[in-house]
């Protein structure tokens, strides 16, 4: 259990890094979106290699804004889960199962959100039909039910746990 202890810990330390990596993204999504607003004369295409429309760089911006905002959801579950772990020293507790239940929904979510947001920005603000999304909805919907069945896992183990404890 020590082991368990001890990786939670940076487990929910990486978590917290890849947090504040998230919150990161969105400020320089929304500045750069204010940049576009207010006209700010960018050098993005001094840097690109091809000449890059005021579209891409909005498509790409609420992209970003949308994934990052998500991802720090599921992300602050997930700190919220190890922290428990390494705090309580236990994985079968009812904490640890509502955790993993929301943070399945949350990525069944995030699969529908981002999909929406990443098409509806292709058509509105590229202007084309050619809608090619570069994320895999079925890869986070399939990782969804896999988190979804481990909280089921977890329930029963903490059924077990709760059996065992009532016993002693």
């Amino acid at each position: 259990m020590n082991r368990l202890n001890k990786i939670s810990g940076y487990a929910g330390v990486a978590a917290k890094i890849i947090m504040v990596l998230l919150v990161i993204c969105i400020v320089a999504a929304v500045i750069l979106l204010a940049a576009l607003y207010f006209d700010f004369d960018l050098i993005i295409n001094e840097f690109a290699d091809e000449p890059v429309t005021r579209g891409q760089i909005q498509a790409a911006a609420v992209n970003g804004i949308a994934g990052s905002i998500v991802g720090l959801a599921i992300m602050y579950f997930i700190n919220r889960l190890f922290t428990n772990i390494h705090k309580s020293n236990a994985l079968f507790t009812d904490d640890n199962v509502r955790d993993l239940r929301i943070i399945a929904i949350l990525l069944a979510v995030a699969a529908v959100v981002i999909t929406i947001v990443s098409v509806l920005t292709i058509v509105f603000l590229l202007d084309t039909a050619d809608v090619v999304v570069g994320f895999n909805p079925l890869v986070m919907l399939l990782t969804a039910s896999v988190v979804y069945i481990v909280s089921l896992i977890f329930s029963y183990g903490t059924e077990l746990q709760k059996q065992s404890d009532e016993t002693l």
